[in-house]
């Protein structure tokens, strides 16, 4: 998917009067320069009112005027902050990122470890097929196809992120005695291999459903931690 070129009326304007539909506005009274707090709040309002306007038009018609509209803010307010799409994608990315990953890693039973994984395969899950799980995708898809992530790209950027988050996981609790692993790395990758393969396979068979999520990880965390168990076993076989 590609976004359209740049049109005549999303360059960067020469005032910062708010988008109107070419319906003329009073001038509003200038003041100083805004303080660090606001400047902070009118960038989380610019990236909230542009991932609204994604979730309700899509990529395709995806333009600064439409968030500017939408924010009640000027365009040239978003051009001060972001020089163009790539750089306002990009920042979505990165927040959608940091709030998904933050959301799933407050996730952690007093329980067992065990549950722990549970609680986030399902969470995982739950948020890949939601409506901004799937624009985040779509965003991710986007950088790397059209806009040449650097890096490695974004998809590999995610990945490796979420590996070491599992892999910090099963460290810790290997230093607390609750599990052994030779190699909490590859155990990490596997972990996240299986969730993302299964994701891709429910979402070629129907979408959806939370009960058949929370079933499959009840049996996906016995199969693993049964592996698991049996690696750190005495007898276990040599790797």
């Amino acid at each position: 998917m590609t976004l359209p070129p740049h049109s005549s009326t999303d360059q960067p304007p020469a005032t910062d009067a708010p988008a109107t539909d070419g319906m003329a506005s009073p001038a509003a009274p200038r003041r100083g320069r805004p303080s660090v707090a606001e400047a902070e709040q009118l960038y989380g309002k610019i990236l909230d009112a542009s991932w609204e306007v994604l979730l309700d038009s899509g990529l395709d018609t995806f333009t600064f005027d439409r968030v500017a509209r939408h924010a009640h803010i000027g365009k040239a307010t978003i051009y001060s902050r972001f020089a163009g799409k790539r750089e306002l994608l990009e920042a979505l990315v990165h927040h959608g990122v940091s709030k998904r990953r933050d959301a799933i890693a407050a996730l952690e039973s007093q329980v067992s470890l065990a549950e722990t994984f549970r609680l986030r395969a399902v969470e995982t899950l739950e948020l890949l097929h939601s409506p901004d799980g799937q624009l985040m995708e779509r965003l991710i898809d986007w950088l790397d196809t059209e806009a040449g992530s650097p890096q490695g790209g974004y998809r590999a950027m995610v990945y490796r992120n979420a590996v070491e988050k599992i892999r910090s996981l099963f460290e810790t609790a290997q230093q607390r005695g609750e599990i052994v692993i030779d190699d909490c790395e590859n155990a990490a990758r596997f972990w996240l291999e299986g969730l993302l393969g299964h994701y891709k396979m429910a979402s070629s068979e129907g979408g959806h459903d939370r009960a058949k999520h929370m079933h499959w990880a009840d049996r996906y965390i016995s199969f693993f931690f049964a592996g698991v168990r049996q690696q750190g076993s005495p007898g276990a076989p040599p790797r």
